[in-house]
């Protein structure tokens, strides 16, 4: 089985707050990060919605 990655608009609305913020951090994200996100730390097999704003993502599993 692969991750399938797919763009959210739940995360992408995340990154957006992130960005207007100017602060890293969501509670709709399981994982933020300025800068992209190392795809080595999410888990395997698994459905991950991805969205991002600026240098802001959001990824949500």
């Amino acid at each position: 089985m692969t991750t399938t990655w797919y763009t959210s608009p739940a995360a992408t609305a995340a990154a957006h707050r992130m960005a207007n913020a100017d602060a890293v951090g969501d509670p709709a994200c399981s994982m933020a990060a300025v800068g992209r996100p190392d795809p080595r730390l999410v888990p395997w097999d698994s459905r991950i919605g991805i969205g991002h704003h600026g240098t802001y993502w959001c990824l949500i599993w």
